[in-house]
């Protein structure tokens, strides 16, 4: 007896839902097969799937099991050629492989000859599936960019800490909204303030993903992740931004920003915070800082270098793992022709540097007398903060012009906005407007209040509090202050050379001690940190 597959489709799950179209395509094709007198052999289902592309579960297996050896059935039936491809050449391709496997493919509605004639047909009827399909989609597409226009949301799933409300019924269509799901936005704004170091040393994803899997806490069921979560942190739309139409849906390629559509929605966090996550995320970067520097235990990570040719001092180690030393990178890589650098062990400079710095710096008598042109300067400063403070708001202007150069070279084709150097750019310059800001604040409210920011019980407490940290404090917390307190320590045969910034801890006495400030725990390098033009 002949036998026949019965492969049904609709395009969406709504329609798989609500529409009585797969019950009555199955019911035609069924009450065809009972008069033709074929057996009915298997039923393929595919609901909620595009046949623009070949990229469908039931579709495939219907495919795979057509052109097995043993061939259990002998015709496809469908109730028209589109719900089998709406792809010219897809659907020409799986006719040809169905055939090689003496297969036919039958639709119900669409009589086609098997003759040249027929042939010809059935080719030009796919050739006009494809064109209606395409533009339903493209007057889909303009209708979606009109919504997003209009302040309305697009699809039916929310962003992790959103929910989508329906705003207003137009006709029989709902227009819906995100607003904020309280639970979840806890979690956002614990997950930003962790990536800031908020209330200690700034946390990378992977840290973040296991602090909650450990305590269970799910994401809508699922567990974290880190690509889940680095998304998450990057997203525009916690600080209020969502851009509707980024990608090409059906293919995933960018589109150009001048067709990105701005949406407005609640923000969970705001912009400053943002942007300090986002210069965080940066720093840590392995093409900008190796993991191995950001993350280990290392009391010096970064910060040593080998006195007689400047490359890194990396740790080893001696006595099957007892020891561990600071060693030259160069001459471990390059061998001892390539640098003569020495090897100390870890525990002694250590120790070394926190003794140095603590009694050539952290004394508060001498930590007062190096800041002293600091604290003599509190005194009568008013003049000079009016010059810093236009000296920032012109720093701020010029950020903010470079900000808008920027999107101005996007808008005009002349850079493409998924350029990684041009992320780093804006990154880079809305860290320098931010940190202006704030600085222009510091100021204005000191000039208020006439309260002087650097004076000598300030510089005492701040001497205690980092004589503390370094002696007693956890690893993470001694590195980072370490990473506060001196910019290089250079290390040779007769000297131990370190280095640091006066600035750097006149600005931690200003802004105080007794909360933690995130420029003393976080990773987010100065404007030319690396001092090729500012010492």
């Amino acid at each position: 007896m002949t036998r026949a597959a019965i492969y049904v489709r609709v395009s969406t799950i709504r329609q798989a839902e609500r529409d009585l179209s797969l019950p009555d395509q199955l019911a035609q094709c069924r009450a065809y097969c009972e008069r033709h007198g074929w057996e009915i052999a298997e039923v393929f289902s595919e609901p909620g799937a595009s046949a623009l592309d070949d990229d469908r579960p039931v579709f495939q297996e219907m495919i795979y099991k057509a052109t097995r050896a043993d061939r259990p059935f002998d015709y496809v039936v469908v109730h028209s050629l589109s719900r089998f491809s709406r792809d010219a050449l897809h659907s020409e391709l799986y006719v040809r492989k169905l055939r090689k496997a003496g297969v036919e493919l039958v639709s119900i509605t669409q009589a086609v000859a098997p003759d040249a004639s027929g042939e010809m047909v059935r080719k030009l009827l796919n050739v006009f599936d494809e064109h209606q399909s395409r533009e339903n989609a493209k007057h889909v597409h303009r209708a979606m960019c009109e919504n997003a226009r209009q302040g309305f949301w697009n699809g039916s799933h929310a962003p992790y800490g959103y929910r989508v409300e329906v705003a207003e019924r137009r006709g029989n269509k709902d227009k819906k909204v995100l607003v904020v799901h309280e639970d979840e936005a806890r979690i956002v704004r614990q997950i930003f303030a962790m990536a800031a170091g908020a209330e200690g040393r700034p946390m990378g994803v992977k840290a973040i993903a296991t602090y909650f899997n450990e305590r269970g806490i799910l994401r809508r069921g699922r567990k974290f992740a880190t690509g889940s979560l680095y998304d998450l942190l990057t997203s525009t739309t916690y600080c209020g931004r969502h851009y509707f139409n980024q990608t090409d849906s059906r293919n995933g390629t960018p589109r150009p920003p001048s067709q990105w559509i701005e949406l407005r929605v609640p923000a969970l966090v705001d912009e400053e915070a943002f942007n300090a996550v986002q210069g965080v995320l940066k720093s840590r970067n392995p093409k900008r800082l190796p993991p191995r520097v950001a993350n280990g235990p290392t009391f010096l990570a970064g910060l040593a270098r080998c006195g007689h040719c400047g490359a890194a001092l990396i740790q080893n180690t001696g006595k099957g793992g007892a020891y561990r030393y600071y060693c030259c990178s160069r001459k471990l890589k390059e061998g001892p022709t390539a640098c003569r650098g020495m090897r100390i062990r870890m525990d002694k400079l250590d120790g070394i540097v926190i003794g140095e710095v603590a009694k050539r710096v952290l004394e508060p008598e001498r930590l007062t007398e190096m800041l002293q042109v600091y604290v003599k300067a509190a005194s009568d400063r008013e003049n000079a903060d009016r010059d810093r403070l236009a000296k920032l708001r012109r720093d701020q202007a010029d950020a903010e012009a470079g900000i808008m150069r920027l999107l101005e070279l996007v808008e005009k084709g002349l850079m493409h906005a998924e350029d990684a150097e041009l992320r780093e750019r804006l990154i880079g310059l809305k860290l320098r407007r931010d940190e202006a800001a704030k600085e222009i604040s510091l100021i204005k409210e000191r000039m208020a209040t006439g309260e002087p920011g650097v004076t000598p019980e300030k510089v005492r407490r701040l001497a205690i509090l980092l004589r503390e940290k370094l002696y007693d404090g956890p690893p993470e917390l001694r590195q980072a202050y370490a990473r506060l307190l001196m910019e290089e320590v250079s290390v040779s045969d007769k000297e131990i050379r370190i280095s640091g910034s006066k600035q750097v801890l006149a600005r931690a006495v200003t802004e105080g001690t007794d909360v933690p400030v995130p420029a003393v725990l976080s990773f987010v390098q100065d404007w030319r940190a690396r001092r090729d033009s500012n010492s």
